[in-house]
This record gives structure tokens, C-alpha cells and sequence, in this order.
């Protein structure tokens, strides 16, 4: 009886450092929340025994949220919607329905108030974007549901806008309105520092207006981070990109004074670009041409002399020949190897053409600056772009 006796303590004694051991590993776990850098370690209720990640996590409802407890998402005024780390999570979704606040959490949804009703009072909603943490260096911005009242018919955002404007460093984005539901912006947070972005709606007169957009914290070291000086940024090795205010149901004004830069992120092993007009129709590129007209332009076509709308594709060819296989200029028989402004209503290096062209770019970062001015003519049809790029491997 005495050895069995001993026998059952050693195991028992076993047993409680095992146990001992796997509470201190549970409890000593630290959890992080994507984008805004590693967080001090908090401690879930269960006794201590359960911690996670504030992970990205889909709600019930198809929306962004943040993996938590469920007392943590109600401190934060959230809505649990679902589950998450393998049942012991909530997933959280935060969202701000006023017109005007600050927001301080990753991953919260802006929307009008009473949505998923229209809004059509006027005035101005300011919204303050806080940083959750030091680390943070930009706000993206993605509008899920965006519809505002249309610019007038020489594209002036006069009625309703959106405009973003940087805590320190960077431009103000350009005031955007119309239908712009899958566009994204992103805006410069002041990492290090007290200042904080701001993203504002003014309007007037009572259009029925309605509006969702995600908020997102962008550490300084995140993957997902643009390159200075782009206010949109996208990832892969194919995409399409947009301009402002196109949508593929109807053809709406493209936005006068407008310039920015679009950026694709470069993928390993890729050293080029390609950029062609989508092959919905003819009105997909669309920079100053009237209806009917789909003759191309480029270079000195694209001066303020001449139409100054236009996309930059910096040294860019017809298939990356770089063969003297581009004319730059309307009128005259000069090839050159590249372009880099094309404007019109065919997209080419070739001036005059109407039959379009994969344009290729071997400058890195890889980008499309696209420039609109404040001189619309009303009986030109300025659509704007819908063009689909693809990476190309070195």
C-alpha cells in the first residue's frame, strides 16, 4: 500500500505541474491587433485560461470585424456577429452611424445615420481619424456603399462632397462625389505624433444620399502600406482600377481637378506592368473625347494646350517594345520608343488609333497617375477609365 500510495502522489504531483505549466503558457500569450502593432497583453475572463489574437474576422453579416471577447466588443459599443477563434472569440463589428464623431478602433464602419435608410439633411459630417497606436502611418478608407449627389454636368463636385485631409504630410484628396462604391483612398495619419487625419461630407440641398465606409490603421511597417505620394493602392498581380465616379451600369461625369496617383503593389518575381482599357466597350477609356469619337491621344496631345485630361503611364509602349513603335504627338509621322501621358478615347501609344493596346511600364514603383482639370467642356464626354493591369515576370 505504501508504494502504491507513493505511486498515486508522484502522478498526481505530475499532473498539477503539467497543469501548472499549461496555465502560465495560456495566460503569458500576447495578443496583437493587425495594424496597429503588438498590444499589451489582456487577460480573458474563463480564469484566465483563454487568450487570442484581435485578428480580422467575417461577421455573420459578410463584414470586416475584429476577433475579442464578447464584454470586450459591448465596452467598445460593438456588435458581436459570429464567432471566431474556433468558437472561443466574438467577432466584433464596430461602426459609428453619426453624422461626425472619432474614430479610434481598426476596422470601424462610417455609416449615415439611419442606415441602411437614406440621409438627406444637410450640413457637414467631420469625422476625426485617432490612431490607435504611435506606429500608425496611414487611414484606408474603403467605401463599401457611396452615393452622394452627382457632379454637375462639367464635373464639379458642387452639391455633396467627400474630402480627406492628411494629419501632416501628403495632400488633401480631391473632393469626390457620385457613385463610388468599390473605390478606396488612402490618407496620411501623422505616425509619431498627436495630430490626427480627418475625412469630411459636406452637403446641401436634401438629395437622398447613403453612405458605408470601413476604416482601417495602417502600421508604418505593413505590407499593405503605398508608397508615399499614392492615395490609392492595390495588391496582386492583376486588378482593374477605376477612375472616380465610373461605374459600369451608367456612364456618369468624370470629376474635374483631380490629380493623384495610383499604385500597385510590385509581387516577387514581377518586373513589369501592363495596363489595357477593359473590354467592356468603347467608353472605357474616356479622357476627353466626344461621344462617338474614339480616336487616341498622348504626349503634347495631352498639354494643357490641348486636352488636359490624361493617365500617366510613365515610359510606356505598345507590348513593351520600346521600337520606335509609338507617335506621341497628333499630326506628325515621328516615332518614339514611349509615351507617358495618354488621353483621348483609345488607349495607345500610337496617336490618332482607334484600335487598342496593352501599354507597358518597366518603372517600379509601379503607378497610374491620373490628372483632371477644372475646364470640363458639358458636351464632351468624359467618362473617366476603367482599365485592367497585370504584373509581368522578369
Amino acid at each position: 500500500h505504501f508504494y502504491k500510495r507513493s505511486y498515486y502522489l508522484v502522478i498526481n504531483m505530475r499532473c498539477l505541474i503539467l497543469t501548472t505549466t499549461l496555465l502560465f503558457s495560456i495566460s503569458s500569450v500576447r495578443c496583437s491587433q493587425p495594424g496597429a502593432g503588438e498590444r499589451k497583453a489582456r487577460l480573458f475572463s474563463m480564469f484566465s485560461l483563454i487568450n487570442f489574437p484581435n485578428d480580422e474576422c467575417t461577421s455573420s453579416d459578410s463584414e470586416c470585424g475584429t476577433c475579442m471577447t464578447a464584454s470586450e466588443c459591448s465596452g467598445k459599443k460593438g456588435l458581436v456577429s459570429g464567432t471566431c477563434a474556433q468558437g472561443f472569440g466574438a467577432c466584433c463589428v464596430l461602426r459609428l452611424d453619426t453624422c461626425g464623431g472619432t474614430i479610434s478602433n481598426n476596422r470601424t464602419y462610417i455609416r449615415n445615420p439611419g442606415y441602411s435608410s437614406t440621409y438627406s439633411t444637410a450640413g457637414t459630417c467631420t469625422w476625426t481619424l485617432a490612431k490607435c497606436a504611435s506606429n500608425i502611418c496611414m487611414m484606408r478608407l474603403d467605401f463599401d456603399t457611396s452615393s452622394v449627389s452627382q457632379p454637375s454636368s462639367a464635373g464639379a463636385c458642387t452639391t455633396d462632397y467627400f474630402q480627406g485631409t492628411p494629419a501632416k504630410t501628403g495632400q488633401t484628396t480631391p473632393l469626390i462625389c457620385g457613385e463610388n462604391a468599390g473605390q478606396h483612398i488612402y490618407i496620411d495619419a501623422g505616425a509619431y505624433n498627436t495630430a490626427s487625419a480627418t475625412f469630411a461630407l459636406t452637403m446641401t440641398g436634401s438629395t437622398a444620399r447613403s453612405w458605408k465606409i470601413k476604416v482601417s490603421q495602417i502600421e508604418c511597417s505593413s505590407l499593405t502600406k503605398p508608397p508615399d505620394g499614392c492615395m490609392q493602392f492595390h495588391t496582386g498581380s492583376t486588378g482593374t482600377v477605376r477612375s472616380l465616379n465610373y461605374q459600369d451600369s451608367t456612364a456618369y461625369e468624370q470629376l474635374q481637378s483631380t490629380s493623384y496617383t495610383t499604385c500597385v503593389r510590385q509581387e516577387k518575381g514581377y518586373c513589369k506592368i501592363g495596363w489595357k482599357q477593359s473590354a467592356d466597350n468603347q467608353d472605357t477609356f474616356k479622357m476627353g473625347r466626344a461621344s462617338g469619337t474614339y480616336t487616341s491621344l498622348n504626349g503634347k496631345g495631352c498639354d494643357p494646350s490641348g486636352q488636359a485630361d490624361y493617365v500617366v503611364i510613365p515610359n510606356g509602349s505598345d507590348g513593351g517594345q520600346y521600337n520606335q513603335n509609338c507617335k506621341a504627338s497628333p499630326g506628325t509621322t515621328t516615332p518614339v520608343p514611349s509615351v507617358d501621358r495618354y488621353c483621348g478615347g483609345t488607349l495607345t501609344c500610337v496617336s490618332q488609333s482607334t484600335t487598342p493596346a496593352e501599354v507597358i511600364s518597366n518603372i517600379r514603383p509601379f503607378i497610374l497617375g491620373v490628372f483632371s482639370n477644372d475646364a470640363e467642356n458639358t458636351g464632351v464626354n468624359n467618362r473617366g477609365f476603367k482599365l485592367e493591369y497585370r504584373q509581368i515576370s522578369c
